[in-house]
């Protein structure tokens, strides 16, 4: 998707709907706008595109693909998923700026028209998107990290030992399932009801 800058002003109609909550790196934007602002050329500056969200929060990505030519820079900007991790009104600013020593001499923003991000469908008993999403990263994290530790000290990983281990408790589960419920019942109970295979009665004097 192509969207042409008109000076410093920035249209978003054609992507004002097109994002959803949970998405990542889902839509990439070319951004064309002008090479030379009041004389100055833009081609050696860095682009910072910001976002505040309808609660407050404030992203921002360095837009890393730029292609000049004589009169129009191409900015690719592949939306990062951290703008899309709150629905509703999603304030957009983009800026080209100087880096100078630790400080950034900003040259020009770009006034864009707020965009909307929409809901991700959810039932009652779903968790929020960006909560499961988390998890599910989190739990993938967590297997890579460990079977990156089990490789890298293999030398001193005995699986031989945990399979023993894992015999010894499936030999203690099957002699635990093997033995007999033990159902203490009265005489009168005993002679009603009817009786269960591989259980043990044991008849008891009636309060």
């Amino acid at each position: 998707m192509e969207v042409f800058a008109n000076g410093k002003n920035i249209p978003t109609y054609s992507f004002g709907n097109l994002f959803t909550q949970g998405e990542r790196l889902a839509d990439t934007i070319n951004i064309i706008v002008d090479r030379f602002y009041n004389d100055t050329d833009l081609s050696n500056a860095s682009f910072l595109m910001k976002g505040v969200t309808e609660d407050g929060w404030e992203i921002n990505q360095v837009i890393a693909s730029k292609r000049a030519d004589i009169k129009k820079i191409n900015l690719k900007w592949n939306v990062s998923g951290d703008f899309t991790i709150n629905c509703g009104n999603l304030q957009l600013e983009l800026s080209a700026y100087y880096p100078k020593n630790d400080e950034i001499n900003t040259i020009i923003k770009y006034s864009m028209p707020s965009v909307y991000v929409k809901p991700s469908p959810n039932g009652k008993n779903a968790p929020l998107p960006e909560t499961i999403e988390q998890a599910v990263g989190n739990i993938a994290i967590a297997t890579d990290e460990g079977l990156k530790a089990i490789q890298e000290k293999v030398d001193g990983f005995d699986i031989d030992e945990v399979k023993q281990r894992l015999d010894i408790m499936e030999a203690n589960n099957a002699v635990y399932l093997a033995r007999p419920e033990v159902i203490a019942v009265t005489q009168k109970e005993y002679d009603s009801s009817e009786h269960k295979k591989n259980s043990l009665y044991v008849i008891i004097k009636e309060k």
